[in-house]
């Protein structure tokens, strides 16, 4: 969409809306904001704890993303959109659809070529994670979101493979009366995005009810850059019986479909400076792409045994199915091909028991689980004959399994002191076994396994009723990912049996506070120590290999700020310093690559009650991030601004909002993310310069 398209776009809108104020003002619902008090210390969390409670008493930094801060003005299509505003993570949009979003926390994650790692993602309790550690974030359906809340520190550690945090995506529950509702966006770079929901709830008996909300879409981007095009088609359902209330049955239906996501690659800082739409050296000629399938079910079952004992039961499948095509031939016998054909499949089971009860006076609830988790994927590499599938270079079947036992327990010591601790015991074996064996390439099949059992433990204490303060420690515990165990450090295809797990000593203390009535204050300090970090030992034109490389330190501090002030108006600001280093090495000293060292999000938020305008303005402020673990190159740190605006309305049964939303605003030319070792130096991808989305939605209520 061209930028005069776009501003006529926004003109047009802004006028027509402008006209119908008077029209709408009659019936304009009011934008209802809950007392900042009660935003504050009673925001309700399950993340930290696997049981309901304030994010107020937990001894943890989390942070809730509503629903509201998902949609409004977005195009919902990556978390990058939505977690910017969440101090110690950061979400590197890399403007590639083929390899998705980079999603760091607290430094952890960074060196991950594609998918999610470090980070445990989980949609409505279901894992979104592999047993191995591989994240799929691109599954999770932004549509119809009531909220993600956003887990960092040491307590991370009791979901298994998830040292760096958690993020747990909740879906909306089907509203009281049955609603239909759909919407329609244009953006820049010919982008376009169709969505259409329904759900309700149907009573029955006395106390059961059938709720269901399912969410539809079709996505499109043209791209920023040259080679980038997209199309995403993605469904999402949530059914819930609630049989009586001490008995629910949920399943959960998550489907997507990228037919062709385009990959432009890295560009070098020559190639960057000359033209930033450009795409890398061969992403063209070898035309390089991905495209993806997938398919996952949950089934939770839910009793209340009575007023103090319950169990959850969880039974999960997942059918994942990739061809990506890298930017070379790979056609000499052990390059194990360039074009890569994955089909996966995966599940698990978990059972969970909560019990609570006084011990000597002091209430207790305890929480205790087991979880398995399996994976299996067929794994071939063929020749990339220009575009095309040629030879058969690789063909082995990769095996990962999971099992770990978990407890915790929360406990009210005192009237001042909440002490909360739990251990994971965790069991993992990974296999490959070779089935492209010729007299010229030796077997390479391999099996591993690693056993670890994890600590944690925290204490809040209630200086007064408004604040708390709060200290945490964590023992991590990561296993390679079967990518990870693909390639040999030098590139190479074959079994990586030399790669270890990295272990982790997390240490967390911090504040959280109401000041006055309209101020919540939350700020932590961290310190985190890694042996046997994994990292990236070579990265050449897509294919990442890994290797060890000692010891590291993240030192640092998260903090946020939100004032809801009068006359409707929210302020808000994050803010992380995070000093991520290598230790006792041939690098020690070397700040770890793709982590920036600071980075600053504000945002006001203003809405008329009377007319349904809302509007807000976001800034932020990132520093640099080095490129390669000797920190020879750098991409330069950069400031975005962006405004929203747009008008909410309500006639009878029927809810519209229509919306409009400006990007980098002052247009800056700023590289968002960095392919980390990139051996040919195409280390650079670029952020599109100034950029707009402009939608509509309408809903009716039967």
């Amino acid at each position: 969409m061209s930028a005069r398209l776009s501003l006529g776009a926004v003109s047009l809108l802004a006028g027509t809306a402008l006209s119908s104020v008077a029209a709408w003002a009659q019936t304009a619902p009011p934008v209802i904001i809950p007392l900042p008090g009660t935003i504050a210390i009673k925001r309700i969390v399950v993340s930290a704890t696997r049981t309901r409670q304030s994010s107020f008493d937990v001894p943890v930094s989390i942070y809730a993303v509503t629903g509201r801060q998902v949609s409004t003005a977005n195009e919902q299509e990556n978390l990058s959109e939505s977690l910017d505003r969440v101090p110690g993570i950061d979400v590197q949009n890399q403007q590639n659809y083929a390899t998705g979003v980079r999603i760091t926390s607290r430094g952890f994650g960074a060196q991950t070529a594609f998918g999610t790692r470090n980070v445990k993602i989980l949609i409505d309790g279901v894992p979104a994670t592999q047993p191995d550690g591989t994240g799929d974030s691109e599954v999770i359906d932004l549509g119809d979101v009531s909220r993600i809340e956003v887990l960092s520190g040491p307590f991370s550690v009791l979901y298994g493979n998830a040292a760096g945090g958690v993020i747990q995506v909740f879906s909306k529950d089907g509203p009281a009366v049955p609603t239909i509702s759909g919407g329609i966006l244009a953006a820049s770079y010919g982008s376009w995005r169709a969505s259409a929901s329904y759900g309700g709830t149907q009573k029955f008996g006395t106390d059961g009810s059938f709720n269901y909300m399912m969410n539809a879409s079709d996505f499109y981007s043209g791209g920023f850059r040259n080679h980038s095009a997209a199309r995403r088609q993605q469904f999402y359902g949530k059914y819930r019986v609630q049989v009586d209330a001490d008995t629910s049955y949920t399943l959960l239906v998550d489907a997507l479909n990228e037919p062709r996501s385009l990959d432009p690659g890295g560009l070098t800082a020559a190639q960057y400076h000359a033209d930033p739409q450009a795409a890398g050296n061969n992403a063209v000629k070898f035309d390089t792409r991905k495209s993806l399938r997938h398919f996952q079910f949950g089934f939770i079952m839910r009793h209340r045994i009575d007023a103090d004992n319950s169990i959850r039961l969880l039974v999960y499948d997942v059918n994942h199915d990739v061809l990506q095509y890298l930017p070379f031939t790979g056609s000499f016998a052990a390059s194990g091909g360039g074009v890569v054909d994955l089909a996966r499949k995966s599940g698990g089971v978990g059972a969970r028991f909560t019990h609570k009860d006084q011990i000597a006076g002091v209430p207790i609830t305890a929480v205790a689980g087991v979880d398995f988790g399996y994976e299996d994927q067929h794994r071939k590499g063929y020749v990339n004959n220009y575009g095309t599938i040629g030879a058969l270079r690789r063909n082995e079947q990769d095996i990962a399994r999971n099992i770990a036992e978990y407890a915790q327990i929360n406990a009210n010591l005192t009237p001042k002191i909440i002490f909360d601790a739990g251990l994971r015991h965790s069991q993992d074996y990974f296999s490959v076994q070779d089935l492209y064996v010729t007299p010229k390439l030796t077997n390479d099949t391999g099996s591993v396994s690693y056993s670890h059992t994890s600590l944690v433990a925290g204490v809040t204490y209630h200086l007064t009723s408004t604040t708390n303060l709060f200290a945490d420690y964590g023992e991590g515990f990561e296993t390679p990912t079967l990518d990870q165990l693909a390639y040999l450090p030098n590139g190479e295809a074959g079994f990586n049996a030399a790669l270890v797990p990295t272990t982790s000593e997390n240490y967390e203390a911090g504040i959280k506070s109401l000041v006055g009535s309209r101020t919540y204050v939350q700020i932590a300090a961290f310190h985190t120590h890694t042996n046997n970090q994994i990292v990236v030992s070579s990265s050449n034109n897509g294919r990442t290999a890994y290797a060890n490389e000692g010891q590291t330190g993240r030192n640092g501090v998260d903090a946020s700020i939100d004032s809801f002030l009068p006359h409707h108006i929210e302020l808000y600001g994050s803010y992380t310093l995070l000093k991520a280093f290598f230790e006792q090495s041939a690098i020690a000293g070397n700040a770890l690559p793709g982590v920036p060292q600071q980075r600053i999000f504000t945002e006001a938020n203003w809405h008329d009650p009377a007319s349904g305008f809302y509007t807000s303005v976001d800034g932020q402020w990132q520093s640099r991030m080095y490129v390669d673990n000797r920190n020879s190159a750098y991409a330069a740190g950069y400031f975005t601004a962006g405004i929203a605006g747009g008008f909410r309305q309500t006639i009878g049964k029927f809810g519209f909002d229509e919306f409009a939303r400006v990007d980098n605003l002052f247009n800056r030319t700023y590289v968002g993310a960095v392919v980390v070792a990139a051996n040919n130096g195409q280390y650079y991808e670029p952020s599109p310069g100034r950029n707009f989305v402009l939608g509509a939605t309408a809903k009716y209520r039967f």
